[in-house]
């Protein structure tokens, strides 16, 4: 006797879809369960992200490793690339690009190569109501847009940094925009141990406000050092329609020649959460940084200098050279500190730059001496600096 037995037919492909497979970490189950590339590129934040040019203060065209004094320098004076520094106290400080922190591998800042110090080198224990020393950035407004900043869909952003200090108190850092009528500040405190400690803190999106989303200064991010009471009138974590420093609490710098500064990996992202370090190769980061400013310097036995010999307008006591700038500039330059020479020794009766773009620029000299053979510019330097 043989006996049948029949089921319903399976199918396969419906079974492996109800499969719950296992993932690791909240995270992975987010992955898992995004519903399209778009919504998992961003719990990845996959792709460019940091919006700090020169995070990683590698990189000192003006200076190099040289140390510079700021005395009452009101306004900004910038000093590593991209990152200006306001002293206006009755004291000074110093400011010089660093190598600490690879004294510190086991922190997770070994990463980084080089640090900006900032170093009190002349006191103010008594500071008056508007007086401050803070440093910054002016981030271009072409790399805000996308947080739609001065909408109902602004977006939170994340700045994470490491410090360095001995001047234990509570620092603060501000994001505000160009018109300095938005503004919020987040507070860190230090403990003063002068080791590399990590600080992350998080923004939520300005929805109004005048917002710059062309090459003005779209996002200016702040770290103060000092205050007087004239700027401390912000509130933690929320934006207030005032220009501000400190929300009140904000220790002095200022109070001894002993007190420094040290700060690397500066990153500002868009999102909730800091994520690891954006390290760019140096070729790049010079390029980003050049867009800003730039400069020449002579080279030994003439090379590398820029030189000309033809007549210009059929004049044959004139010469020029056009310079293509390394990088397309964020607008016209001013085109400074330029040093130029001729072969025969003539006399140079006049010189200046004929024609100035963000692309390119053209200089000309006049001389007494026709026959010339020929003139060349050794250095120069041009600013476009937000």
């Amino acid at each position: 006797m043989s006996i049948r037995v029949s089921k319903p037919a399976v199918n396969l492909r419906e079974k492996l879809s109800e499969i719950d497979i296992p993932t690791t970490g909240s995270h992975g189950s987010q992955l898992m369960k995004s519903v399209d590339a778009s919504e998992s590129f961003s719990l990845v934040k996959a792709g460019r992200k940091n919006m700090i040019i020169n995070g990683a203060c590698s990189i000192n065209q003006r200076n190099g490793g040289s140390s510079v004094t700021i005395p009452n320098a009101t306004g900004g004076t910038y000093q590593l690339d991209r990152w200006a520094v306001n002293e206006a106290t009755d004291g000074t400080v110093s400011v010089n690009m660093d190598g600490d922190p690879p004294n510190y591998p086991h922190t997770g800042v070994g990463q980084f190569q080089k640090a900006m110090q900032v170093a009190c080198s002349g006191t103010d224990t008594s500071l008056a109501s508007t007086q401050n020393l803070h440093f910054f950035q002016n981030i271009e407004g072409y790399n805000t847009v996308h947080l739609e900043w001065g909408t109902s869909k602004a977006k939170s952003v994340t700045l994470s940094f490491w410090v360095k200090t001995n001047n234990k108190g509570v620092y603060a850092v501000g994001l505000e925009n160009n018109g300095t009528d938005r503004c919020c500040i987040r507070e860190f405190h230090h403990d003063g141990s002068h080791t590399w400690q990590k600080f992350s803190l998080t923004y939520p999106g300005c929805p109004d406000g005048t917002w710059l989303k062309t090459n003005g200064c779209g996002i200016r991010v702040r770290f103060c050092l000092a205050s007087g009471n004239q700027y401390d009138d912000g509130v933690d974590g929320q934006w207030v329609s005032s220009d501000e420093l400190t929300a009140g609490r904000q220790t002095n710098f200022m109070t001894s020649t002993s007190n420094r500064f040290f700060i690397t990996g500066v990153q500002l992202e868009e999102g909730t959460v800091a994520t690891p370090f954006e390290h760019r190769f140096y070729a790049e980061e010079l390029a980003l940084c050049q867009r800003y400013y730039y400069k020449t310097d002579a080279i030994a036995n003439g090379s590398g200098y820029r030189t000309w010999s033809h007549p210009f307008n059929n004049n044959s006591n004139s010469r020029r050279a056009s310079i293509r700038h390394p990088v397309q500039m964020r607008t016209t330059p001013d085109i400074l500190n330029i040093v130029h020479d001729e072969d025969t020794g003539a006399d140079q009766t006049s010189g200046d730059a004929l024609y100035v773009s963000d692309q390119v620029w053209t200089f000309r000299r006049e001389t007494t001496n026709t026959d010339a053979g020929y003139a060349r510019i050794e250095r120069w330097t041009a600013s476009a600096e937000l």
